[in-house]
């Protein structure tokens, strides 16, 4: 059976040939349609070749699939009918004589190609051979088989990682012991890669997260850095009285110094001199939106020097 151009399998074993005829009478439909099953039983596993038949002794392989542990494959086969040698000459009677050589022809390459083959091979015993254990080394040894059938199927490990390389007259425990090892050892460096692949995706998804989570909060931040003062809002007195204050710029160490008192004062402490610290912001702000009213452009920028500080407000608290 050939793999490549460069590899080629020699099959042994028991051969058998079927034969199916399919007759149709007159104007009956026979549309059933042929399929190939195949079953594998528990804990048992088979690679099923399907081809046909290219020489005296080649098998042309087209399609392979492993069936492994109560798996059932059902393949549907599209068959197609061939005239009798009697049908064909009279179909090709009234063609012209190149026409009959070139239909001959045809028939004869689908008649070469036209025998349909099916292998099966035993996986437990080619694991047997690639891993050098003896024969039947591997018939009660179920979880190893799985193990290295993992491995090669899903993994793609190279045999040589798990092979035997010990003493070639070594009982067959200990050729097995040596095996489990190196199946342990390529299983645990697939699970520390398995573990470094999840903490990356989990480092990953939390850095998207964190950002986010930045560009939610990043209207906020801007607008907790503005110069918001609490002589920027309407107020009202104790006594229901509506003051009217105007927007007073401050220093920078002011503005931190603002929302530190902020984040500090405690509502009852700041509701019991409330009415003490209105009283004198109106008397400043008043002051201030007069001469920032009638001043001109030159003048108020001197005037901007005297900023209300809203830093000795925690001592006003205190006192």
């Amino acid at each position: 059976m050939p793999i490549n151009s460069a590899t080629t399998i020699e099959l042994r074993g028991e051969q058998y040939l079927h034969a199916w005829v399919r007759h149709e009478f007159g104007l009956f439909d026979n549309s059933s349609q042929a399929q190939l099953v195949a079953r594998a039983r528990q804990f048992s596993s088979f690679l099923l070749c399907i081809g046909n038949i290219a020489g005296p002794t080649t098998f042309q392989p087209k399609h392979a699939i492993i069936v492994q542990n109560k798996d059932e494959v059902i393949i549907p086969l599209l068959l197609e009918q061939l005239p009798t040698p009697k049908a064909f000459r009279d179909a090709i009677r009234s063609l012209s004589p190149e026409q009959q050589e070139f239909a001959k022809a045809f028939r004869s390459m689908q008649l070469e190609s036209s025998v349909f083959a099916v292998a099966l091979i035993q996986l437990k015993p080619q694991l047997e051979n690639v891993l050098d254990l003896p024969d039947d080394s591997l018939t009660k040894e179920i979880k190893l088989t799985q193990n290295l059938l993992e491995l090669f199927i899903d993994y793609q490990i190279p045999p040589d990682l798990l092979s035997y390389d010990g003493d070639k007259t070594a009982s067959i425990g200990e050729k097995l012991s040596r095996v489990k090892e190196n199946v342990h050892s390529v299983q645990s460096m697939i699970d520390e890669a398995k573990e470094r692949e999840i903490k990356e995706a989990e480092r990953q998804s939390d850095m998207r997260g964190g950002r986010k989570n930045n560009n939610m909060e990043g209207p906020s931040v801007v607008h907790s850095s503005m110069d918001y003062n609490l002589a920027d809002e309407d107020h009202y007195d104790m006594d229901g009285i509506h003051l009217m204050s105007a927007s007073i710029p401050r220093t920078a160490s002011a503005q931190a110094d603002s929302m530190k008192m902020r984040s500090s004062a405690s509502p009852s402490a700041f509701d019991a001199s409330d009415h003490h610290l209105r009283a004198t912001n109106k008397a400043e702000t008043d002051d201030s939106s007069e001469s920032f009213g009638n001043e001109d452009g030159s003048n108020r920028a001197g005037k901007l020097g005297n900023t209300v500080d809203f830093s000795h407000i925690v001592k006003k608290l205190d006192s």
